[in-house]
């Protein structure tokens, strides 16, 4: 498990003209695997692509994404801004340099970092925090609760390049009787082209027991009129069996964090989670390939004095199939496992061309 972390939000591109969101058809290629919904946001059109193809080839669409329909959408502040009131969080920014991979590219870790002050900024803006405690209600203060992240998924369909100006949009839903759900998209702000999406579940933990909970009456009805429960996520979750752990033939051992992998409640931050399951994944992966998907499912909080474990496995697939699968296993020196996950690899796209050819400049 692990709890959301603030960090500090870049400049953004702005824009005085004003424009309306309009939803459009757009045609189906004969290729099955996706649909595609494009509309307009800022001067440009936002494709929402959607991993699993509709029944009866109908076309799916987030009800917060039709809700935008004619909504004045202005250039938001560096904080973002809410859409008709508070359904959908919006917010820009702009890859920094910092924050970019050896290919120019956003790194992964940047990428889970945004969608976590996304969320952050949109308590905020809700009105829902209190003090210096991010995304914490009243009622979760009086009965101790925090915030934590059971499962996360994410999909890159391409990665920001250094100087992009990208548009996060980002909204919460109801899911079942104990947690949240948060969704969000990262798009091309000039092409509205969906970047990534991604989604994770959110559950109640008493931070004094360090055990999950139900949700409170009074949380639900502190937050219940930003819960939307009629929203499908924006990306499913992949099905995978436990990984075996006699089975992992990549391990990195005495792995521990540092002060700055530490969030405000003295948990590593779960994007540290991705740099370790890293140091285990071959480097013939990571050198001709780049991530595509990630599920991460967070068994057990981290804390800082914590010796952490990584095992990977490269999943056997057939030869016609151009992607690789990972397992993942992080546990402690105990053997508890902290986190289980499971990476898709696609060959590297290197898609940031322009940028590219100044590396020989470096």
């Amino acid at each position: 498990m692990a709890t959301s972390r603030f960090f500090n939000m870049p400049p953004f591109a702005s824009t005085r003209n004003k424009s309306k969101v309009s939803l459009q058809r757009v045609n189906i290629t004969s290729n099955a695997i996706q649909k595609t919904v494009r509309f307009s946001v800022i001067n440009c059109s936002l494709k929402i692509n959607h991993a699993q193809p509709a029944l009866n080839d109908e076309i799916r669409v987030p009800s917060v994404i039709k809700e935008m329909e004619n909504e004045e959408i202005t250039s938001p502040s560096v904080a973002g801004r809410l859409v008709k009131g508070g359904p959908v969080f919006q917010q820009n920014v702009c890859v920094r340099s910092f924050e970019i991979d050896s290919e120019y590219k956003m790194s992964t870790k940047a990428i889970m970092n945004y969608l976590q002050e996304a969320s952050l900024n949109y308590a905020k803006k809700l009105g829902l925090t209190i003090d210096t405690r991010f995304g914490i209600t009243p009622g979760m203060r009086k009965m101790d609760l925090v915030w934590v992240f059971r499962g996360m998924h994410i999909e890159v369909d391409r990665y920001p390049c250094w100087g992009e100006v990208v548009q996060i949009l980002h909204w919460t839903c109801a899911s079942g009787r104990t947690g949240v759900r948060f969704d969000w998209t990262i798009n091309d702000i000039n092409t509205g082209e969906t970047l990534v999406r991604a989604s994770c579940l959110a559950v109640m933990m008493n931070k004094n027991t360090r055990k999950t909970c139900k949700f409170p009456e009074e949380v639900k009805d502190e937050i219940k009129a930003y819960l939307r429960e009629d929203v499908e996520p924006i990306v499913e979750a992949f099905k995978y069996s436990c990984p075996q752990i006699e089975a992992m033939d990549h391990i990195k051992t005495g792995l521990t964090p540092g002060w700055n992998d530490l969030d405000v409640n003295y948990h590593v931050n779960n994007a540290k989670y991705l740099d370790w399951i890293l140091e285990s994944t071959p480097d013939s992966i990571r050198d001709r390939h780049e991530l595509w998907k990630m599920n991460f499912e967070y068994r057990k909080e981290c804390l800082k004095d914590d010796v952490v474990q990584s095992l990977s496995r490269v999943v056997p697939s057939n030869e016609k199939n151009r992607e690789i699968e990972v397992e993942h296993v992080l546990r402690l020196e105990s053997g508890h496992q902290v986190l289980r996950a499971r990476t898709v690899w696609r060959t590297n796209s290197h898609s940031c061309k322009g940028i590219n050819s100044m590396k020989t400049i470096f």
